[in-house]
């Protein structure tokens, strides 16, 4: 389970009811409990929202290797969100998750090496490692990026099918902006282009073990 979905289950089930335990949990040291209660504060539920008590709680579940908490770190850190803002601090905690298998680190560790920020140079080679990484498990943003990048010919040479699959596939996994993206590239490519893509991509999916 990447970081996304399990803080949507953590939402979608926290009964406020459960604080005081779940608490008690995490101050004993328990690093499930730990990210959950940071999590619960930096969204406000179940108690007041507090940016800093959440990344508290956090930092104490990521240096316990929490990949989850690791990823939410990088992200505070990014944000600048119950700590100051600190790209190459964000980019340190994204990697040990990504490095861990999280894909929404990964999509996010390739989000920061594409343009670079303060602190953290652009890096191509290792942006298109970490979206491939995560594009190749399904990451919906990962594979739109890729397909983007690929479309457009920016920071990668232009390849019109290898994007066309990535975006189809982006849309497949529910991305609205791959559907955009896919428009745009298929009104350039005329029906005949997109048409042979399909078929090709079809094929190659069929031969495919399941």
């Amino acid at each position: 389970m990447n970081t996304s979905e399990r803080l949507q289950l953590l939402l979608n089930e926290f009964v406020s009811e459960d604080i005081d335990a779940l608490t008690r949990r995490a101050e004993a040291g328990e690093a499930d409990a730990q990210f959950d209660l940071g999590a619960l504060y930096i969204h406000g539920k179940g108690v007041e929202h507090n940016d800093e008590k959440g990344f508290s709680w956090l930092q104490k579940a990521a240096r316990q290797g929490d990949a989850a908490a690791q990823t939410l770190l990088g992200w505070m850190h990014a944000k600048g969100m119950g700590v100051e803002k600190n790209p190459a601090q964000a980019v340190e905690w994204y990697l040990k998750a990504a490095e861990a298998g999280d894909v929404d680190a990964q999509c996010s560790l390739a989000d920061i090496y594409l343009e670079g920020a303060p602190g953290v140079d652009s890096n191509t080679q290792a942006m298109l490692k970490w979206y491939e990484m995560a594009a190749n498990r399904q990451h919906p943003k990962a594979q739109y990026m890729l397909g983007k990048l690929l479309a457009d010919g920016q920071h990668v040479q232009q390849n019109d099918e290898a994007a066309f699959q990535w975006l189809t596939l982006a849309i497949m996994n529910e991305s609205e902006a791959a559907q955009k993206e896919l428009a745009m590239l298929s009104a350039r490519l005329g029906e005949q282009k997109v048409q042979q893509f399909r078929e090709r991509m079809m094929s190659a999916f069929t031969q495919q073990p399941h």
